[in-house]
């Protein structure tokens, strides 16, 4: 028989209950608090024969209640219930939202409003086996960018940080360099100063930093999130001036060598389908986004003509039917980011 307690705010009592569930980045105390704005925040806890079996975490905002469980499996079950809960004790609530989740949900009066890959690496119990996976080709380029590196620059040193050892200015530091590769690329920056200050409170609790550096200049690193077992790449960058020498790449090697070392199981690379997440042997992870309706308004005939036409699109998206308009929207995209390089950071 399971029990459901509801209580509010954030149950930090339960960090470590949490981390060990959900192995998420995105499902701990800390991040809710840091990265969302102040919300009336309540979970439930399910109890089983007294054990604590799962947490659901939720805030309310108006009509809309939104699951903050993410980037996870989440039981069929424990959705189900936290559902009824919910709009059996909150009249106000008209949806709930529940994001980012790896398995499929089969929920009554739910519409899937968002689908998306997340890379996803496997880590093995060795370098050494890590190493052989990975084909040929990318073993030899990978040695002999690190050896021009060093034969180059004979200061260059690859530093990893955990936790309270990182500094403000490696996190300034790296998203800068992210934000200016990504206009180089003339893609949209998803990061900028903005981020800094809570990007590095949270380091301070779960982040792993890997960079390089040369005579006390960062040319490449990557901020990084550990939990349980798992890493998560977050924001990678490096300096345009050394891509000669795959800093990039050089960096996210390093990363991948030490989260072996600690006995890391796997290395979230997050959504985008880039070609260095499978080179690096990332596998695609789908991860569904709902809207679960209280009733069958017009709002959920509405989503759910989106969810019909979304499924249409991404089928066509998919065929080579497609690859003119997709070529077309990268130029035009191209042209809107240009501007982006005029841009103070």
């Amino acid at each position: 028989m399971i029990s459901i307690t509801c209580f509010k705010g954030l149950p930090l009592e339960y960090e470590s209950f949490l981390i060990e569930k959900y192995d998420s980045f995105l499902t701990t105390c800390r991040y809710i608090e840091i990265f969302n704005k102040p919300s009336d925040f309540n979970y439930l806890l399910f109890h089983q024969n007294d054990i604590l079996i799962d947490l659901f975490i939720f805030n309310i905002q108006g009509e809309t209640c939104t699951c903050l469980n993410m980037l996870a499996y989440i039981d069929q079950e424990i959705v189900d219930e936290s559902t009824k809960y919910i709009f059996n004790n909150f009249p106000s609530v008209q949806k709930i939202i529940v994001e980012s989740c790896y398995n499929n949900l089969n929920i009554n009066k739910s519409v899937l409003f968002r689908r998306s890959e997340d890379f996803i690496i496997e880590l093995p119990l060795s370098i050494e086996s890590y190493y052989m996976e990975l084909g040929k080709s990318t073993r030899s380029h990978m040695r002999k960018s690190k050896n021009r590196l060093q034969k180059d620059y004979p200061t260059a040193n690859f530093v990893t940080k955990i936790g309270s050892e990182i500094e403000e200015r490696v996190i300034d530091k790296i998203v800068r360099l992210n934000f200016d590769r990504a206009v180089y690329k003339k893609r949209m920056p998803h990061n900028n100063h903005t981020n800094i200050s809570n990007i590095y409170k949270y380091s301070q609790h779960y982040g792993c930093v890997s960079y390089i550096e040369i005579n006390g200049l960062i040319i490449a690193g990557c901020i990084s999130f550990i939990s349980n077992k798992g890493i998560t790449a977050f924001i990678i960058g490096h300096d345009t001036d050394f891509s000669r020498y795959n800093t990039g790449q050089l960096t996210m090697v390093h990363l991948i060598k030490n989260s072996i070392e600690k006995g890391l199981s796997s290395m979230h690379l997050l959504w985008g389908e880039l070609e260095y997440k499978t080179r690096f042997l990332g596998k695609p992870h789908p991860s569904l986004s709902y809207i679960i309706f209280r009733n069958y308004s017009i709002a959920y005939f509405v989503g759910k003509s989106k969810e019909l036409i979304f499924n249409i699109l991404e089928s066509f998206r998919l065929s080579k039917y497609s690859l003119p308009l997709r070529n077309a929207l990268k130029r035009i995209r191209r042209k809107s980011v240009k501007q982006l390089s005029k841009m103070e950071y």
